[in-house]
Order: structure tokens, then sequence, then C-alpha cells
């Protein structure tokens, strides 16, 4: 399953915020953001055009078509943007908890996510990371993985609490 599509399944579409910050973080590439695009007024019709050489601006063109359609854009430090990851992380958190694996890819999984997500401070429980100057690997409790998870879906997280 793609991140595009495990965020849909937790949180159905995505705005404007969850698709700058989902590229920011890596999860989505720029043919994913493309075919979502909404109609839209001239930026965003430039952001669905764009190929070739003009992927090189995708970013300022990605921005533009979103101050376009919502006024502005998230940025690192914004409420919309905390708002955002807190999403992108439940998202892949529960895909990961859903997906059938080992303990040790779980627990790959969830230091990946830490690593390109951050974590809130109630998240570090949950993860003992990779420790390469020992050959200690990643270990995860995923019971602490799914209190968090409970508790992010009755509203107790904290935006932007991310360490």
């Amino acid at each position: 399953m793609t991140s595009l599509n495990a965020f849909r399944k937790t949180h159905g579409e995505p705005t404007w915020d969850d698709m700058v910050t989902g590229h920011d973080f890596g999860f989505l590439d720029q043919a994913e953001i493309q075919a979502w695009v909404p109609e839209g007024g001239p930026a965003s019709l430039r952001l669905r055009e764009l190929a070739g050489e003009g992927l090189k601006t995708f970013e300022a063109n990605l921005w533009a078509a979103c101050v376009e359609a919502v006024g502005k854009t998230p940025r690192p430090g914004s409420s919309r943007w905390s708002q955002a990851q807190d999403r992108w992380r439940e998202a892949l958190l529960r895909e990961a908890l859903a997906t059938e694996s080992t303990a040790a890819q779980l627990a790959a999984r969830v230091e990946r996510l830490y690593e390109q997500v951050g974590c809130p401070e109630d998240m570090l429980g949950m993860l003992r990371p990779s420790q390469a100057w020992s050959g200690t690997p990643a270990t995860v409790d995923p019971t602490a993985v799914q209190r968090f998870l409970e508790r992010s879906r009755i509203g107790s997280r904290r935006f932007g609490a991310a360490s």
C-alpha cells in the first residue's frame, strides 16, 4: 500500500496541508501529487501540467498552488504543519501495525517513521532505536503503538510536540 493510500484509509481525502507536508517528508512523489491536484486556478493547472525540465520547479509550483487554493502554505513550526505531520504519523503507524510483519520488521518501520517525521514525547516509550555502534537492532512495543493510536483517535495528541 502506498503512503497516500494509507493516509486515505485513515483520514479520507488529504488536504493541501497534507499534500505539502507529505511531499516534504518524502511520502509522496510528484506524480502522486499531480494526479491529486483538484480543479483550481492557474497555479493548480501549472502544477498538474509540469513535465520534463519544468519538474525542477515542482516545489515552488506546489507551494503556489497551495497558496492559491487555501491562502498560505504550511511550514515547519506552524500549527497547520504540526497537525498534518500528526495525521501522516498516525496513518503510517496504523499501516505499519496492520501489515503482517515480524517484530523486527515492525521495529524497523517505526524507527524509519521516527527518523522521517519525528516523534512527540508520548511516542518515546514505544521504540528502542537501533544502535549501529553495538549492532543492537531496534525493538518496538506493539501494545504501546496501539495505545498511542487509540489516544490519537480520541484527540489527546500534542500537536507539534516532536522531539
